[in-house]
């Protein structure tokens, strides 16, 4: 359970409008019996550059202060244009959607938050980032799920204008999660 002294944090990139299109075609793609995935509500769908975990309310602001010091940069452009599951095909849990052109500079702006929000972070772990969108997640029958179709499919490529970052608190509520944005910080 939650210390109410605590906020569960993330960084992440608002990306539900520009995919939205796309968004229904992709999942008829998925021939699934309707509890093996459960699709993210489109309010919640982003790019995911940092989960802090659970932060004490009185570090927030210095938390902001340093994200406002490092956010200092350019704006860019990025585009969704191929799917993908993890861990694997053969074990999917998550659906997402993967970036091509602008991938480099997105890994570059979570190294950059990493770095910056290295002392706020509860969890600490050393993975490689791989910029996506969750779109669906699997319950437990996962295994008996086939996402050749979803991996397969074609789209045209999406642009996303990576011009906003936002601190968010995720809220675990009995009907779902929630986000919440607390700040938002425009690149230049």
């Amino acid at each position: 359970m939650k210390n109410e002294c605590e906020k569960r944090l993330f960084i992440g990139i608002p990306t539900g409008r520009e995919i939205q299109p796309i968004l229904f075609d992709i999942q008829t793609t998925m021939a699934h019996n309707p509890g093996q995935i459960r699709w993210v509500p489109h309010d919640n769908i982003h790019i995911t550059l940092s989960f802090l975990g659970n932060v004490s309310i009185d570090k927030i602001p210095k938390l902001t202060k340093a994200l406002e010091d490092v956010l200092n940069l350019t704006h860019f452009k990025a585009f969704i244009e191929k799917t993908g599951v993890f861990p694997s095909s053969r074990f999917p849990q998550i659906l997402w959607l993967g970036m091509g052109k602008g991938r480099q500079k997105m890994i570059t702006l979570h190294a950059q938050i990493e770095k910056t929000i290295a002392l706020f972070k509860q969890i600490r772990k050393k993975e490689n980032f791989i910029p996506h969108v969750t779109i669906g997640r699997a319950t437990r029958s996962y295994r008996k799920i086939n996402v050749l179709p979803f991996l397969e499919y074609v789209y045209s490529p999406r642009e996303l204008d990576i011009n906003l970052v936002v601190l968010y608190e995720s809220q675990l509520l009995q009907e779902g999660i929630e986000y919440k944005v607390l700040t938002e910080f425009l690149l230049n």
